[in-house]
């Protein structure tokens, strides 16, 4: 079952398809990360707790995001963590990001984002895919690989919050 799933999810990235995706569990969750950030050309905005999770620590997720950022300066990523620890500072996600001080900017924000009542996660990329989490326990999560209209929407919420000056930055120097 997590072959076909992920072969579709990598395909639908790849071809820019405009079709709804859904995740039910950790295991999705890192294969759409993982889609999002190969496909990705120009940025990705991640609102997270603390991305100290398997799903953001994966040796793939972290070559990706490693080679992402190195094909291209002009490449960023943007990061809001609002269950932030110096914990995160250690893990192999940090690590690669922290390779990169000119390109990835992570901030704390003592907050939260919501759907529909409930606390959400997302990320978006390129302002036309995104993954959506509207379950964070059980991430459970939809999202879309050319959805403007709904990128640009989570994408406001995300400048809201990022430019806010009750998010704070975080060093990931050691």
């Amino acid at each position: 079952m997590i072959t076909e799933y992920s072969k579709e999810i990598f395909k639908m990235a790849e071809n820019k398809e405009n079709k709804v995706f859904f995740n039910s569990s950790a295991e999705h969750a890192t294969i759409v990360h993982q889609a999002l950030v190969k496909y990705a050309t120009s940025y990705l905005d991640i609102f997270s707790s603390c991305m100290c999770t398997e799903i953001s620590n994966n040796s793939e997720y972290c070559q990706l995001m490693e080679r992402f950022l190195m094909e291209d300066e002009k490449r960023r990523v943007n990061i809001v963590l609002t269950d932030y620890t110096d914990n995160f500072r250690k893990t192999p996600i940090a690590k690669v990001l922290s390779k990169f001080p000119l390109q990835v900017t992570v901030k704390h924000y003592n907050g939260c984002a919501m759907y529909k009542g409930k606390p959400a996660h997302f990320t978006i990329a390129d302002d036309r895919s995104f993954r959506l989490e509207t379950d964070i326990t059980k991430h459970i999560a939809f999202g879309n690989f050319s959805s403007p209209d709904q990128t640009l929407a989570l994408k406001t919420v995300f400048e809201k919050v990022f430019d806010s000056d009750l998010s704070k930055s975080v060093s990931l120097e050691l």
